[in-house]
């Protein structure tokens, strides 16, 4: 493995390949020093990992099997790219990229090249989220009806200052960046695609979307309720999903189920819980199916990029891009 990116989200990404046993770290790229010098320190069993701060000459030199990609997003098209050309699995953190055509070029580049493309979308490993859509993919819970999500986060002041609010970095705001894995979860949990959006946006005097209220129709004619709240106190997350038998609640980390015959119940004890990178190791020996591929990746900024126009136009619908 060979780490593009070392911030304080690789680091934390490092400790969980730590308990990969067919995973091993032999290059770090980081144009910062302190970044180097601070992932070795949290991770002592690194320190005679050798050290970039170009991540091309890294992949150049150690010429690792796979890399892993957390870094400005606005970057990640050229270096998943990099990686896929020099014929490495790559694992790329959200957003996957910032535009619909670079998502449309890395799918091409990892076909191409015949490797593992994963966007590290964790929640695909989350028990409660693997149950819902384990339900609805099987029928059980009839046709998906509607849905409404909500995710509010102190964002605006908390990452004010840093490369997230400057569009040239970060491509958008907080919709592309935590609110990311909200709409991927939505969409891969009850396997709809978006269809049209019509969505309004305050910045907040900054440069990126910080709220974004999004009213949603998809391609089986479900509609959904999307509010992503930046400028928010603090972390609040409500996720609603109304099947034709099942609905389902999700309340600080709590999966309630109220089924059409009256039954009541909270999903307590599941099981199923991994992690993206146990996921994208096993891939790549050709033991598992990627569960996080770029499609997911595309899908996600498809319904982005939808919201973003729709925004700018005065809240009119937009359809979502094929």
């Amino acid at each position: 493995m060979g780490i593009v990116g070392c911030g304080s989200f690789s680091r934390y990404r490092l400790g969980n390949l730590g308990k990969v046993k067919e995973a091993e770290v032999v290059g770090l790229a980081d144009p910062s020093e302190d970044q180097l010098r601070i992932t070795k320190e949290t991770h002592p069993h690194l320190k005679d990992v050798p050290e970039f701060a170009d991540y091309e000459e890294m992949i150049r030199k150690v010429k690792p099997d796979a890399i892993m990609i957390a870094t400005p997003h606005t970057q990640h098209v050229d270096q998943i790219l990099a990686g896929l050309n020099a014929g490495c699995h790559v694992c790329c953190e959200k957003p996957m990229v910032t535009t619909v055509e670079d998502a449309k070029k890395v799918i091409a580049a990892r076909d191409k090249a015949g490797k593992v493309g994963m966007v590290s979308y964790q929640r695909h490993f989350q028990s409660e989220f693997r149950y819902i859509r384990e339900r609805i993919m099987s029928g059980k819970a009839g046709k998906v009806w509607y849905i409404a999500a909500f995710n509010a986060q102190g964002w605006l002041h908390g990452v004010k200052g840093t490369w997230r609010q400057v569009k040239s970095l970060s491509g958008g705001g907080q919709l592309n960046d935590t609110g990311s894995h909200l709409v991927d979860i939505l969409l891969w949990a009850t396997n709809v695609q978006a269809d049209s959006v019509s969505a309004v946006i305050e910045n907040h005097g900054t440069e990126v979307d910080i709220d974004t209220s999004a009213s949603i129709r998809c391609k089986n004619g479900a509609i959904c309720s999307l509010a992503i709240v930046g400028s928010a106190t603090g972390w609040h997350e409500d996720i609603t999903i109304q099947c034709e038998h099942d609905s389902f609640y999700v309340r600080h980390g709590k999966l309630t189920i109220k089924e059409r015959d009256g039954n009541v119940f909270l999903a307590e004890n599941l099981v199923g819980d991994s992690t993206a990178d146990a996921n994208f190791i096993a891939a790549c020996l050709g033991k598992a199916e990627c569960e996080s591929p770029f499609e997911c990746g595309l899908e996600v900024i498809r319904l982005t990029e939808a919201a973003w126009k729709s925004a700018e136009s005065g809240g009119i619908p937009v359809k979502v891009a094929n």
